[in-house]
Formats: C-alpha cells, sequence, structure tokens
C-alpha cells in the first residue's frame, strides 16, 4: 500500500508526459465523434478580478494547470509567457494554481516575470472536470468551448507552437 501511495505521489510530482490530444482529424471517423465541450468554471485571479471560462468564448483559450512546487511546470512558465506574448489577442493563456499561498504565488510571478492571469484555489469540483491527476497539465479550448488538446507533462515551446499556429489557421 505504501509503495502504490509513493509512485502515486511521483507520477504526480513529476507530471509524466501520459498522453496528448491533438487537434481531430480530417477523415471519416473524426466527423461522427462528439466534440467535447470544456467544463464551466469561475476562479479569482491573483489580481483579484473573476476569471469565467465561458465569458473566453469566441477566443482560442490555454488552461494551464500548475504549482510551484512543481519542477516541469516551473520549467514550462516562461515558455507559457512566451505563447502569452505571441499570441496576445488572439490567444488567452490562464494558468491556474493547485492552492498556494497568494504569497508564494506572488513571488514567484515576480520574479518569473509572468504576466499573464493566475487563477487561484481551484474547487475539487474544478480538478475532477478537468481529471487533473498530474501537474502540469494543459488544455487548448476552441473559440467554440470545445478541448481540442490536452497534455500532461512540461510544454515543448516550438511544437506547442506549432499546434496553437495549426489549430488557429484551420477553418
Amino acid at each position: 500500500m505504501k509503495l502504490r501511495l509513493w509512485l502515486l505521489l511521483i507520477f504526480v510530482c513529476c507530471g509524466c508526459s501520459l498522453s496528448r490530444l491533438s487537434a481531430p482529424t480530417q477523415d471519416a471517423t473524426a466527423a461522427t465523434e462528439e466534440p467535447f465541450y470544456a467544463p464551466d468554471f469561475s476562479l479569482l485571479a491573483l489580481d483579484g478580478s473573476t476569471y469565467t471560462l465561458s465569458d473566453l468564448q469566441g477566443k482560442w483559450v490555454v488552461v494551464n494547470f500548475w504549482a510551484t512546487w512543481c519542477v516541469p511546470c516551473v520549467e514550462e512558465m516562461p515558455d507559457l509567457q512566451t505563447i502569452a506574448d505571441i499570441y496576445y489577442g488572439d490567444v488567452v493563456v490562464l494558468g491556474v494554481n493547485m492552492r498556494e499561498s497568494e504569497q508564494q504565488i506572488s513571488r514567484f510571478i515576480t520574479a518569473q516575470n509572468i504576466n499573464f492571469p493566475i487563477l487561484l484555489a481551484p474547487p475539487d469540483a474544478v480538478l475532477i472536470d478537468y481529471n487533473v491527476i498530474g501537474l502540469p497539465q494543459t488544455f487548448i479550448v476552441t473559440p467554440a468551448g470545445e478541448i481540442v488538446y490536452r497534455s500532461f507533462g512540461p510544454l515543448v515551446l516550438e511544437e506547442f507552437q506549432q499546434i496553437i499556429d495549426d489549430l488557429i489557421k484551420s477553418p
């Protein structure tokens, strides 16, 4: 039993890269698949504002679940900031922190020069809705609210940028 608990803890902390879902393909089987819409949430941001996912319909949204104690999360933060900068106006990047103190988060984002919205303290229902089983975990949500990409583990900037480019340009 202890071994299983340790393995689960290691898995969560390491942010193992298990699977990726990319944009639906254009083959005949994809046309019959039901879209998976992003569950709505409203979360308080570090700056005091509230972000509701459904209010962002009409925009591409990247949702990243992360924590300062998660080494892969820390390593990918500059890449997420780069994505937020490159696609400013076209893509909204939201960082959902895993219940750390506002002081700790504030120190971290100041030191890392992060300026995209950092959302705080997601309730268990949000974590269950998004099946957050490890960190970091990233989603891309279409302007219509459909999840078309999911990544477990750290992002690779060039690959992630290519995925976003392909999604934005697709009809």
